[in-house]
C-alpha cells in the first residue's frame, strides 16, 4: 500500500470518529505533503515527534511574536527570551503530544502500520 493509500485510509478513519478535519489534516502538514515530504497525520505520529512537531512550531512562532512585539521593547535580554521560549515550546510540546496519545487511545485508532488492511472499512 502507498503513502498516499494509508494517508487516505487514516484521514477517513479519523473522519467517520468524528475528527475535525483541520485537526487531523492541519496547514502545516498540507504544505509539507505538496513539497514532497511523506508527514504522517499528527494522531499517528509517536509521542516524541508530535512533542518535537509541536513545541518547536509553535515555539518559533511564539518566540518570534513575543520578541518583536513584548520583549525586544521592554528591553528584556535576549537569553531570558530564549530561556522563556523555550519553556514555553517544551511545555506545549508536551502538553500536545499527550493530548494527542490521549486522544488515539479514547479514539481507539489502528496503528499506522495496519491500516492498509483495514482501509475498505471507512468508504
Amino acid at each position: 500500500m502507498t503513502f498516499e493509500e494509508r494517508l487516505t485510509a487514516a484521514h477517513q478513519e479519523l473522519a467517520s470518529k468524528g475528527v475535525w478535519h483541520a485537526n487531523y489534516n492541519p496547514p502545516l502538514c498540507r504544505l509539507l505533503r505538496r513539497l514532497g515530504c511523506p508527514v504522517k497525520p499528527p494522531h499517528y505520529q509517536g509521542w516524541l515527534s508530535n512533542t518535537l512537531w509541536f513545541g518547536v512550531s509553535a515555539g518559533l512562532i511564539w518566540g518570534l511574536f513575543m520578541w518583536f512585539f513584548s520583549w525586544q521593547p521592554m528591553g528584556m535580554d535576549p537569553l531570558f527570551s530564549l530561556r522563556q521560549t523555550a519553556l514555553f515550546a517544551g511545555l506545549f510540546g508536551i502538553f500536545m503530544a499527550s493530548w494527542l496519545w490521549l486522544r488515539r487511545k479514547q479514539l481507539k485508532l489502528i496503528p499506522w502500520e495496519r491500516l492498509e488492511s483495514h482501509g475498505e472499512e471507512f468508504k
